[in-house]
């Protein structure tokens, strides 16, 4: 009897431990994380992933700072802004994808038969849900702030089993955050500029500026260059707001800088320039209003290019602190290291692009 008992111990002993093994073999190689509501199934098997829906770019560039997206998105959103569809560039196999247009519906997309739908986290409701309810298994990226991303960075790495990318781009994101930071670290209230950040929109040929919510990265970037936004005490509640030259002209900033996603930054501000309503503006006397550079889109917008963005910002606001910062060979690092563009590509794609960097 005492000999049975001993055998039924060992013998729960050895299954528990087997047990154990299995859950630990399997979660290596299939992992569960959940976005938002929906849990997406990982495993080291090739997926079918499409990326759907509005801000395409912002989530289709995230996806290509992966090697694995060039075999695994079987197709994505129309992300160009007016400037060139800079994820079809890149895609060596972009001609055997399918791009949607921004509005496709769910039938559209089930078309595909995607293992996984990427959306930005604003189309939950509206794209996601339908797509769950029919058994697509979906993934919500939010991408609107520094911290933002570096969470959606370990998402993407499980996505693509990739989790040494994942690690390597955040460490870059620290680095390039640091070369910033560094030079301001001991910088007093006193020394930052009263800064203004401005979206120059264009609707059915009606010109506006537009100033961004407290929430949002280009408010951050102001903040994180040395700067002190101006609209520090308004709230704008979570999108662009409509404002006007007297409401500017009452802040009355040291420095403007002006982004346009559907115009060239360069001429919205030579248009601002001109116009003598803008001429008495201190940072328009001054010299001191700045069109934000661009390639294919933005560097003010939370898509990567944030992180030149920002560099930039900070010469521009404190050029005694950046000296001779070459910022077009600093945009030649970032997309190799992003995006894997050597030399070649980089002169063939992003250089006939770039504005503002004079």
């Amino acid at each position: 009897m005492l000999a049975r008992d001993h055998f039924l111990e060992f013998y729960m002993s050895v299954l528990r431990i087997l047990i154990l093994l299995t859950l630990v073999f399997y979660s290596s190689i299939f992992s569960v994380y959940a976005r938002g509501n929906a849990e997406i199934e990982s495993s080291g098997e090739t997926k079918r992933i499409v990326q759907a829906g509005s801000s395409a770019f912002l989530v289709e560039n995230a996806l290509y700072l992966f090697p694995e997206a060039v075999d695994q998105v079987v197709a994505m959103a129309d992300g160009n802004q007016g400037r060139g569809f800079f994820a079809g560039d890149i895609d060596p196999g972009i001609v055997e994808k399918t791009v949607l247009p921004r509005t496709a519906n769910t039938e559209a997309i089930l078309a595909l038969q995607p293992d996984i739908v990427v959306l930005k986290n604003f189309l939950e409701k509206r794209m996601g849900e339908p797509l769950e309810r029919v058994g697509v298994k979906t993934i919500y990226l939010d991408l609107e702030t520094p911290e933002a991303w570096m969470e959606d960075l370990v998402v993407l790495g499980e996505l693509f089993d990739d989790s040494e990318r994942a690690e390597e781009l955040q460490e870059m994101f620290r680095a390039r955050i640091a070369v910033v930071e560094k030079p301001l670290k001991n910088l007093h209230d006193s020394e930052k500029p009263r800064t203004l950040v401005l979206y120059r929109s264009v609707k059915d040929g009606v010109k506006a500026v537009n100033v961004p919510p407290l929430s949002w990265i280009q408010t951050q970037m102001v903040e994180m260059a040395g700067g002190e936004p101006v609209w520090g005490d308004a709230d704008f509640g979570e999108r662009w707001t409509r404002t006007g030259i007297e409401q500017i002209a009452a802040w009355d900033p040291d420095v403007i800088f002006v982004a346009a996603y559907h115009m060239d930054a360069v001429d919205a501000v030579d248009e601002l320039i001109q116009d003598s309503t803008w001429s008495s503006l201190r940072a328009v006397e001054n010299g001191n209003i700045h069109a934000f550079p661009a390639d294919y889109h933005s560097w003010d917008q939370p898509d990567v290019r944030w992180l030149l963005g920002l560099q930039w910002m900070a010469a521009t606001l404190h050029p005694e602190l950046f000296p001779g910062l070459d910022m077009e060979s600093e945009a030649r690092t970032f997309f190799n290291e992003m995006f894997f563009i050597d030399d070649t590509a980089f002169n063939e794609y992003i250089k006939p692009r770039l504005t503002g960097l004079n």
